[in-house]
């Protein structure tokens, strides 16, 4: 599954990209056995999760291609927001409170994400 990524954020990555528009909890289920597979601590399934929905926010916003909004602030925003829920209620305000994005970028973030 990591294949084009390494280590435990590829096996994430992969995972969200196999299921952009989400998981059951089977899928879910699936995932920490195969981290365990793979050698990865899974004691701690919410980390886990939080992580997930991190990669989940970035690939969006990587799908968006707004100009001016790259990795750096793609992580950024995931870091601020977390979920895609949260990015995606967001309004262009709490967007360009992240640092780094000026209000029209948010607001092109914005658009892009409605």
């Amino acid at each position: 599954m990591a294949t084009g990524n390494s280590g435990f954020k590829g096996y994430l990555r992969n995972f969200v990209s196999a299921h952009h528009n989400g998981w059951s909890h089977l899928e879910w289920l699936g995932l920490l056995a195969e981290l365990t597979d793979a050698g990865y601590d899974t004691t701690d399934p919410d980390h886990i999760g939080l992580a997930l929905e991190r990669e989940r926010v970035k690939l969006i916003l990587e799908h968006a291609s707004v100009k001016g909004l790259g990795p750096q602030r793609r992580e950024a925003l995931a870091e601020s927001f977390g979920t895609a829920w949260s990015l995606q209620h967001a309004s262009v305000d709490d967007l360009s409170g992240i640092p780094g994005l000026h209000p029209r970028l948010a607001r092109a973030i914005h658009e892009a994400l409605h």
